[in-house]
């Protein structure tokens, strides 16, 4: 009992309990070496009152590798759904591993919306490698 109180007050303390999750999906296409153009992401579950969408995208085999992103602010907010258009993102910078022909690396494109009050409401994130074999595979099975 001790335990489910002590996680509840866990919860409660960090706000956690008010961030839902958000569905985020995107794929990686040989165009997108070494280019600033952003790859589409599509969004779904995308909270009531959301008003900026921001976007970050992160090399998880060399973290110290800023690949940016940008914001996504409408007036009204925004529907459940959204697709972010390619190139939309203008603080983005596209991968480019030094091994894209063998391994590559792995990168994540995390989303987070916010309100008017620019407050965390949902967060998600998507993840896929991006080498020269994964690109040409995922093209051929048609993958998101």
């Amino acid at each position: 009992m001790k335990r489910i109180g002590l996680c509840v007050v866990l919860l409660c303390a960090t706000g956690a309990y008010a961030q839902s999750r958000l569905d985020v999906a995107f794929a990686w296409h040989i165009s997108h070496r070494c280019s600033p153009v952003s790859p589409e992401i599509r969004l779904k579950d995308i909270p009531p009152g959301t008003t900026l969408l921001r976007v970050k995208m992160t090399d998880l085999d060399q973290k110290d590798n800023d690949h940016g992103g940008g914001d996504i602010r409408q007036t009204e907010a925004f529907d459940s759904s959204f697709t972010i258009a390619p190139g939309s993102l203008k603080a983005y910078k596209g991968p480019c591993p030094e091994n894209f022909t063998t391994l590559g690396h792995e990168y994540q494109f995390s989303v987070t919306a916010l309100g008017t009050d620019d407050k965390p409401l949902a967060v998600g994130t998507a993840k896929a490698p991006f080498s020269a074999k994964f690109v040409i595979l995922q093209g051929l099975l048609k993958s998101p």
